[in-house]
């Protein structure tokens, strides 16, 4: 074990970042991602004879952390960063075919951005280096979320209108149109939550009558836009299709109401004429409702 300490003085002093060339991978909010890493050796890998770390360097940061670490085959967890406990990954069954590779999972927003590397050593049974590499499988992952679809409300007292998206990462790029023109938007709210570390967004924008604006949300990471369009024009009650049709509804019920009643009235006033007034006799009023409706004579 006493090797162990040796070893981890040298990955904190590993080569400035800036000089380190990455491949960058896409990974995203709360997901797992796969950091790949294939051995090309002539010497075969024992496990039992492998030492192998995974390391960390974050941006703007000196100091390396240590991400999952492997002695002589059996996992170590001593020099691990309590960031990454539990969420590391190895295939120790494909260990002795050359596959390094690591499953990073739950990503978070502070593993944007991060370049990760892999140091692996290994020996003979008289403890001879036989294979090592310092710097291998460098690979930067950049962590991303969709944004929700922008939704597009419309303030007819200041003739502004405001654009919102919430729950994506990283910042968006926000622009309004109006007919494949710019507008000059005031400068966008960003919030930040505080739990996810995801992103919610605000911006308004100066409108006139009539004009048909459309809000852009733009993710950098996953090359991602989402549009909202909304027009401006002012719709007054009484243009409301709705409602224009439930006021001619209203008025034809209405209609038949007083024409039926006027109908009634004539045929009682009829019936009261031929019979005088005892009106237990209904037989006529009867009679002449049925004439009217058929003949609309009364």
């Amino acid at each position: 074990m006493a090797r162990l300490i040796p070893i981890c003085i040298w990955l904190l002093s590993v080569v400035d970042s800036s000089q380190m060339s990455s491949h960058p991978i896409i990974g995203i909010l709360g997901k797992s991602i796969m950091l790949p890493c294939s051995l090309n050796s002539s010497a075969p890998v024992v496990p039992a004879r492998l030492t192998l770390y995974w390391t960390a360097r974050l941006k703007h940061q000196k100091e390396d952390q240590v991400v999952y670490a492997l002695y002589d085959g059996k996992e170590n967890n001593d020099p691990q960063f309590p960031f990454y406990k539990n969420r590391t990954q190895i295939f120790k069954d494909q260990l002795s075919s050359g596959n390094f590779s690591l499953l990073l999972k739950d990503l978070r927003v502070k593993d944007d951005l991060t370049t990760f590397f892999l140091f692996y050593h290994q020996e003979d049974g008289n403890y001879n280096t036989l294979d090592q590499n310092k710097e291998m499988c460098l690979t930067t992952v950049k962590v991303a979320k969709s944004y929700h679809k922008p939704i597009v409300t419309v303030n007819y007292e200041e003739w502004k209108a405001e654009c919102t998206s919430q729950g994506g990462y990283p910042k968006p790029r926000l622009t309004w149109t109006n007919q494949n023109d710019l507008l000059d938007p005031e400068v966008p709210q960003i919030d930040q939550d505080a739990g996810s570390g995801t992103l919610n967004i605000s911006s308004t924008v100066n409108i006139t009558d009539n004009q048909t604006v459309t809000c852009s949300i733009f993710n950098p990471t996953l090359k991602e836009t989402l549009n909202t369009t909304r027009s401006t024009g002012v719709v007054h009650p009484w243009e409301q299709g709705g409602l224009l049709s439930g006021i001619k509804a209203g008025i034809g019920a209405v209609a038949v109401v007083v024409i039926g009643s006027a109908l009634v009235f004539v045929c009682w006033k009829k019936s009261m004429q031929q019979n005088g007034a005892d009106t237990q006799e209904m037989g006529p009023l009867r009679h002449c409702l049925l004439q009217c409706v058929l003949t609309t004579k009364c």
